[in-house]
């Protein structure tokens, strides 16, 4: 969860303090390290996109089960129910079904569908084309929310940058209309889960990244700092191996991908404009 600290010293959730106007902090700890942290108190939902699933099937388990809930949107439904027929039979009684499907429901059988309306998961059809189906998963999402007074602090949608570009692209695109057209909570923040590497906006200001030390101690750690929609006339970092010093980052010009960390526990960013933050969690996959 971000916290948007005002001019007073204000603490967020993980117990790190931010007294700059528009500082924000982050520490994805708080929902992907169960095996690590048995006090999570952080409310989540998990929405399946239509990609294989490739993480490590205990940790899909554990971030599943604990999720506040839980949305199969379109053909991720048939993804999941790949991953589920997977586990032992055991092991498949102890899952919980997904709360939602949605979708237009033009990658998923109708086999498939009745399966989980019959086992008493919600179905909501949403054939508006205007809108990817996460766009619009997110859209339902936000009613259920308001319905139940239920406040997220994170959303994390678990798919692939991998296969089709616009596919992809299209979900960096949901990140942005999360913002610009109010589609959740201000203060619920949504992450893209990829194999093992996890993504999300950082607004202009200052932000403060909690990097796990599995990630920054890894042989082949990775981060990256890619403007999206706009350059990003300034950027200045702080716990990378190649830090930025007030330069722009711009498409044709400076892009910082492949980047890493220089082993400190936080990386520190200051941007004038929206950027996408990526970086490796190891654990999410088995090496």
């Amino acid at each position: 969860m971000a916290i948007n600290g005002g001019i007073n010293n204000m603490h967020n959730y993980c117990g790190q303090s931010c007294s700059v106007v528009k500082c924000w902090q982050w520490n994805i700890k708080r929902f992907i390290m169960f095996q690590t942290n048995k006090t999570i108190q952080d409310k989540y939902a998990v929405l399946i996109l239509n990609r294989p699933i490739s993480q490590n099937p205990d940790f899909v388990k554990s971030f599943w089960n604990n999720a506040s809930v839980r949305m199969a949107v379109d053909g991720g439904t048939a993804r999941w129910d790949t991953f589920l027929n997977q586990l032992p039979e055991d092991v498949q009684k102890t899952m919980k079904l997904p709360d939602f499907v949605t979708g237009d429901f033009d990658s998923l059988t109708e086999d498939v569908l009745n399966k989980y309306k019959k086992k008493g998961t919600k179905t909501i059809r949403t054939p508006d084309q205007n809108n990817t189906d996460f766009t619009k998963a997110l859209m339902e999402l936000n009613k259920h929310c308001q319905q139940e007074n239920l406040q997220l602090d994170h959303v994390i949608a678990v798919c692939q940058n991998s296969g089709r570009l616009d596919h992809i692209l299209a979900n960096i695109q949901t990140l942005h209309l999360v913002k610009v057209d109010n589609l959740l909570n201000p203060n619920t923040t949504v992450y893209i889960l990829s194999d093992d590497s996890i993504s999300w906006l950082l607004s202009p200001g200052d932000h403060v990244i909690s990097v796990p030390e599995e990630t920054r101690q890894h042989r082949r750690a990775w981060c990256s700092l890619v403007p999206i929609g706009t350059p990003c006339e300034s950027v200045t970092t702080s716990g990378l191996k190649w830090n930025l010093d007030n330069q722009e980052l711009k498409f044709g010009e400076l892009v910082s991908t492949s980047n890493t960390f220089d082993g400190s526990e936080f990386v520190k960013i200051k941007c004038s404009h929206v950027i996408l933050w990526s970086m490796r969690v190891p654990h999410l996959i088995s090496e």
